[in-house]
C-alpha cells in the first residue's frame, strides 16, 4: 500500500509525462497548421528539430541543477517554461511565433525528465522499483496519443465544436484550427492544475537528502514512504560502461521510435500525420501497460534483450512487407507491434538509467545519456527531410538502428551487472 507521499508523487510524474507526450507531439502535428502546410523543408525541418534540441537541453541543464539543489526545486523553473511556451504556441499565426513556443515548452519537460525518474528510483522500494517508473513513463504515450487523436477528430468531426468556439472567440475567426488549439490549452491547463496541487505535497528524494549529509531530513522522509517488506541486494556498478551502454540503448530506442512515430508522416506521408502518430503511440501505449507487470519478472539483462529481439523481428517483417506499406490496412497492424517493442525497450531504459548511476549524480548522468540519443535522432531528421528518403529507406535505417540496440543489449547481458531488486544508494 502506497503512503499518500507515494500516490502524490505518481501523480506528479505522470502527469508531467503527459505534458511531455502532448508537447513532443504538437511539433510534428503543428505541419498541419494552415500557416505551415505550404512552406519550404528548411522550415519544416526547424519545426522537426527545434524540440528535440531544446528538449536535451533541458535534460542536461535541469538534470545538473537537480542533483545540486534538489529534485523538487527544479519543477518551479520547468513548469514556468512549458506553460509559457503552450501559450505561445496556442496564440502562434506564423512560423517565427510558434518555434520559440515549441522551444520553451520542449526545454520545460525535458528538464523534467531526470529528476522525476530519479524521484520514482529512489522513492519506491526496489521491489517495485521498475512497474513504477514504467507506469510514469508510459503516460508520454497517453499523451501523445490523446492529442494526435485530437487532430484527428478536428479533421473529421469538430464542425458543430467549432463553429460554438468561433461564437465565443470572434477574434480569433482567423484560425481555422481553433477546436485543436482550444484542447491543447485546455488539457495543458488541467495538467497544470493537477502537477501544483501534486507538488505541494511532493515529498524529496530521501536518498538525495542522504547524500547531501542532512540525514535527519532523510530519515523523516523516509518515514513518510512505505519501505516495509523490501528486499534489496548489494550490486558492484561500473558505471562508465554503463553510461556507454545505455546511451547506444537510448540511440537505437529513441531514434527508431521517433522516426517511425513522428517522421515517418511528415516525410514520406503528410497527409497521415496524425493519424501515424496515434496508432503507434496506441501500440505503445498498450504494450505500457503490459510492461508494468512483466517487467519485474525477469532479470533486467534479460527483459532489455528480449525486447530488443523482439524490435529486430517486428522491423524485419515490415522491411519484408516494405512494398505494401502504402496499404494503411497492412503498415498500420505492422506499426502497432513494432512500436509496441519499442515500449518494452523503452521500459527497461527508464528502470535501467537510474538503476545504474549514483544518487549524488544520478540526474545529472540520466540527462548525460540523453545526448547521443537525441542528436542521432535530429541528425536522421536532417538525413531524411533534405534527401530523397522514401518509405524502404525509413525501415532500413531502423533495422540498422534496431541491430545496434539489440549488440548494445547483448553486451549488457553478457558484461553488465543486475540491478533487479538492487540496492542504488552507491554514491
Amino acid at each position: 500500500m502506497h503512503t499518500s507521499y507515494q500516490r502524490f508523487l505518481l501523480i506528479s510524474v505522470t502527469a508531467s509525462f503527459f505534458m511531455w507526450g502532448l508537447i513532443a507531439t504538437v511539433g510534428p502535428l503543428s505541419l498541419n497548421f494552415p500557416f505551415l502546410v505550404h512552406e519550404s523543408i528548411p522550415v519544416k525541418t526547424a519545426i522537426l528539430v527545434t524540440g528535440p534540441a531544446f528538449l536535451v537541453l533541458g535534460n542536461v541543464l535541469m538534470g545538473f541543477i537537480a542533483d545540486r539543489i534538489g529534485r523538487k526545486k527544479v519543477f518551479i523553473v520547468t513548469m514556468t517554461a512549458y506553460a509559457l511556451g503552450i501559450i505561445i504556441v496556442v496564440l502562434a499565426t506564423n512560423f517565427f511565433i510558434l518555434l520559440p513556443g515549441l522551444a520553451l515548452s520542449q526545454f520545460g519537460v525535458g528538464g523534467e525528465e531526470p529528476p522525476s525518474l530519479s524521484l520514482v528510483a529512489e522513492d519506491f522500494p526496489a521491489i517495485e522499483r521498475a512497474k513504477q517508473l514504467t507506469l510514469v513513463a508510459n503516460f508520454s504515450n497517453i499523451g501523445s496519443a490523446f492529442i494526435s487523436g485530437l487532430m484527428i477528430y478536428e479533421s473529421f468531426f469538430s464542425t458543430q465544436l467549432h463553429s460554438f468556439l468561433l461564437s465565443l472567440f470572434g477574434p480569433l475567426s482567423f484560425l481555422s484550427d481553433l477546436t485543436f488549439r482550444f484542447f491543447l490549452l485546455i488539457s495543458s491547463i488541467a495538467l497544470i492544475i493537477i502537477l501544483v496541487y501534486s507538488r505541494l505535497s511532493l515529498p524529496e528524494s530521501y536518498r538525495w537528502l542522504s547524500v547531501k549529509g542532512r540525514k535527519k531530513e532523510a530519515e523523516d522522509e523516509k518515514k513518510k514512504l512505505n519501505y516495509e517488506n523490501d528486499r534489496e541486494i548489494l550490486v558492484k556498478p561500473v558505471i562508465s560502461f554503463a553510461i556507454i551502454i545505455m546511451a547506444v540503448v537510448g540511440v537505437s530506442q529513441y531514434a527508431t521510435d521517433g522516426l517511425m512515430s513522428y517522421i515517418v508522416g511528415p516525410v514520406v506521408f503528410p497527409n497521415l500525420i496524425a493519424q501515424i502518430i496515434f496508432v503507434s503511440n496506441v501500440g505503445a501505449s498498450i504494450a505500457g501497460v503490459a510492461a508494468m507487470f512483466i517487467i519485474g519478472r525477469f532479470p533486467r539483462k534479460n527483459y532489455l534483450l528480449y525486447s530488443f529481439i523482439g524490435g529486430v523481428i517486428s522491423i524485419g517483417i515490415i522491411l519484408v512487407f516494405y512494398h505494401s506499406l502504402t496499404n494503411v490496412a497492412i503498415f498500420y497492424p505492422l506499426l502497432f507491434i513494432n512500436l509496441a517493442f519499442s515500449e518494452f525497450a523503452w521500459s527497461a531504459r527508464t528502470t535501467l538509467e537510474p538503476e545504474t548511476v549514483p544518487t549524488r549524480l544520478r540526474a545529472t548522468y540520466i540527462g548525460v545519456m540523453r545526448i547521443a540519443p537525441i542528436t542521432v535522432y535530429e541528425i536522421f531528421v536532417f538525413l531524411t527531410s533534405y534527401f530523397n528518403v522514401g518509405v524502404f529507406d525509413f525501415v532500413l535505417i531502423n533495422m540498422l538502428l534496431w541491430i545496434l540496440g539489440l549488440g548494445a543489449a547483448s553486451l549488457w547481458y553478457f558484461r553488465g551487472y543486475e540491478t533487479r531488486n538492487a540496492d542504488i544508494d552507491y554514491q
